[in-house]
């Protein structure tokens, strides 16, 4: 469990540190921004749809819900750590507007090479998903679960130790459970959210 902890605490950093850059390193300009959330869209649908497809039910979830987010993720599986970073976006009913997102996630698990695969988080109360925004990782806000918060469940679902927050993951393969999750970062995307949407995020009350 440590060896999940420190792995995270130490990937918060690299992550806070390459949000949405360019291929030469450098901040995004207005034309690669706009691009990028077009496709980052595209990924939540495709991802969704992918979801929906093989398991109809979620549907239902999804209009009673909050709002739900859509990260896609490829796993690298290395010895016998795994290490996933991808791109997210997440849809709060209460806002015209998405939030653009980035994920890490890291757990124990035996594989070889890597698999590409979208995770889909279903908020059940507009409560969820401020605690979710309200975690802050250096200075970052963003959402986190730590410490395996998640336990097998059935039908491709993980369980989160939050019981208004569903996790699914779907691969591009098929529908299966992941059940080696150790943990997975949630941040902001500091390039892709306009000047609004960032000082509309919930804060910490002092």
């Amino acid at each position: 469990m440590k060896k999940i902890i420190t792995a995270l605490a130490v990937s918060a950093a690299l992550l806070s540190g390459c949000q949405s850059t360019g291929k030469d390193g450098k901040p995004l300009t207005p034309a690669e921004i706009s691009q990028k959330r077009e496709a980052t869209i595209k990924m939540a649908k495709t991802g969704l749809d992918a979801l929906l497809k093989q398991n109809p039910a979620v549907k239902k979830e999804i209009d009673d819900a909050a709002g739900y987010a859509v990260y896609s993720t490829t796993n690298i599986n290395v010895v016998l750590i795994v290490v996933a970073r991808g791109e997210g976006v997440l849809y709060d009913k209460r806002r015209k507007d998405p939030i653009f997102m980035e994920a890490l996630k890291t757990g124990e698990g035996l594989g070889a090479g890597y698999q590409d695969q979208y995770q889909v988080v279903i908020f059940k109360s507009p409560k969820a998903i401020d605690q979710f925004l309200l975690t802050s990782i250096d200075g970052q806000k963003g959402g986190m679960d730590v410490d395996a918060n998640f336990s097998a469940g059935s039908g491709g679902v993980i369980r989160s130790f939050n019981p208004e927050i569903t996790f699914y993951t779907v691969g591009l393969s098929g529908y299966d459970l992941q059940a080696n999750y150790g943990g997975t970062l949630y941040l902001v995307d500091q390039q892709l959210n306009d000047v609004a949407t960032m000082k509309s995020l919930p804060t910490k009350s002092k």
